[in-house]
């Protein structure tokens, strides 16, 4: 059995104590790696022979040279695992927690995707891997999507954006399948004309996160309209070399973050400007949905107050304004007032007809 070189010795303990350290919390009592074990993990792992007084001198060398070893009759731990400077730039486990939360709840992303990044997340830092393994966000049985190529199509997506091209894809349909034993819901794609696969190849522009999902604004140049698509229902997104995309004029006259703000559930609608009648307990709502730098002015009734905002006049929106009752109404424009009634009269007449 090989004797071995000394300057690897001291290199394969250091190795050794900084994984044992990495995976035991410095509040435990069994955080400390004895030279016993040392020893054997040398000799079985490495084919190396060492004594305790060997792992003795190799400790006091470390922490000349500035590792924060800390000893007792126990063993030893190693405190810091990097340097001041490299530790600033590692991830905490505070801050990859809440990335791994982020993913969890995210609709977007498949549930075997998420346990791949997650996996990967906790090898990327000084973390107790286990925990962030076993860490469970509880969310309201949030749907996730069944796509698990949506990160490679936002990835084509920036990709074409970048450089200046359009892209192609399918567009993903949810249809009921009668034919299945129970009747159930399944996933096709859009159809054209001829009732096949419809083929997008649109500009893309900007992709936002709204609603707990992508969507990506492109250009239609048939419609000469700005249309908007959610990533994890898009499929075989690819990048079209050698086709420049179109619609830059149209685009450069949106703000893509008023778009994002104005559009309901990112449905596309014409903007207006409307006045709403907000009760006071009710601020936080609007600020939440259109931020706080409004216009907002008096009303008759202390307890309300009116605001001017833009919006994507849609029935998403009469759907989100109708859910606070009286307690804010939509007073302005009119024609718009009056569309928005007559929309809860029909809500109103669909559920009086006998069935």
């Amino acid at each position: 059995m090989s004797k071995g070189d000394n300057r690897l010795k001291i290199l394969y303990v250091l190795d050794e104590l900084s994984k044992y350290s990495k995976e035991h919390d410095e509040s435990s009592d069994d955080r400390f790696i004895s030279a016993t074990e040392l020893i054997d993990i040398l000799l079985s792992k490495y084919q190396l022979t060492a004594d305790r007084k060997s792992i003795y001198s190799y400790i006091e060398s470390l922490i000349k040279y500035g590792y924060d070893i800390e000893k007792n009759r126990k063993g030893y731990y190693l405190r810091q695992h990097y340097s001041k400077e490299e530790a600033e730039e590692q991830f905490e486990l505070p801050e990859l927690e809440l990335i791994v939360d982020a993913l969890s709840a995210s609709r977007f992303i498949s549930a075997d995707k998420t346990k791949k990044i997650v996996h990967k997340l906790a090898k990327l830092s000084d973390v107790d891997g286990v925990r962030l393994h076993n860490r469970k966000l509880y969310l309201e049985k949030a749907v996730k999507s069944d796509n698990s190529s949506v990160i490679y199509s936002i990835d084509a997506i920036y990709h074409a954006i970048n450089h200046n091209q359009k892209i192609s894809f399918k567009y993903q349909a949810i249809v009921v399948d009668y034919n299945a034993v129970p009747s159930k819901l399944v996933a096709t794609f859009k159809k054209n004309a001829e009732g096949e696969d419809k083929h997008y190849e649109l500009s893309p522009f900007a992709l936002v996160w709204k609603n707990e999902y992508y969507y990506v604004l492109c250009y239609d140049a048939d419609s000469e309209k700005i249309k908007t698509f959610r990533v994890d229902k898009m499929k075989n997104v690819k990048a079209l070399e050698g086709q420049p995309r179109e619609g830059s004029k149209v685009f450069s006259k949106i703000d893509v973050n008023e778009y994002a703000n104005t559009a309901f559930y990112m449905f596309d609608g014409k903007p207006i400007n409307i006045t709403l009648r907000v009760r006071k307990d009710m601020a936080g709502i609007v600020a939440d949905r259109f931020g706080k730098n409004i216009n907002v002015y008096h009303d008759d009734d202390e307890n309300y107050f009116l605001c001017t905002v833009c919006v994507q006049n849609s029935h998403q929106f009469y759907s989100w304004l109708s859910g606070f009752e009286d307690h804010i109404q939509l007073t302005y424009p009119k024609d718009v007032r009056e569309d928005y009634i007559r929309y809860l009269e029909n809500l109103l007449s669909s559920y009086k007809k006998e069935s």
